[in-house]
């Protein structure tokens, strides 16, 4: 699948799960992934060819993140010093790791009930949503 074609819906503050996984794809098929994960620092960088394809995979991946963002949610990223701060930033503001978040998606799955006339693959997925960030890593 050709780069420019790939799409996602941009993100306006719910459901960033979803938008997560989608974001680290598009990012990992253009190769910025290691730069917004911060698999590769820019301390690391040993020569100034590798400091500046840093830099210039940094700009390109911050550009991807802001670009697939609603205007409301850019102020959380605004003043980010690269793509690795600015996907911090958002991880920190959107997943929520403590225990009591924990313990609210958990009251969430198991009290979640399908309502007559949803549709079922929808309400599976909801749920499977709701597992996947109750499992995530802390």
């Amino acid at each position: 699948m050709d780069a420019s074609s790939l799409r996602i819906s941009k993100f306006d503050g719910t459901n960033f799960h979803a938008w997560k996984f989608k974001m680290q794809m598009v990012l990992e098929e253009r190769d910025l992934w290691e730069v917004v994960s911060g698999e590769i620092k820019a301390e690391q960088c040993e020569t100034q060819l590798d400091q500046a394809t840093y830099k210039r995979k940094s700009r390109k991946a911050m550009a991807v993140i802001c670009l697939a963002m609603e205007d409301s949610q850019l102020p959380l990223v605004r003043s980010a010093s690269g793509a690795c701060d600015a996907w911090s930033r958002l991880e920190d503001h959107f997943e929520k790791k403590s225990l009591a978040n924990k313990l609210f998606l958990r009251r969430r799955f198991f009290t979640t009930m399908m309502e007559e006339g949803d549709d079922v693959l929808e309400h599976i997925n909801k749920l499977k949503t709701l597992a996947e960030q109750l499992e995530a890593p802390e």
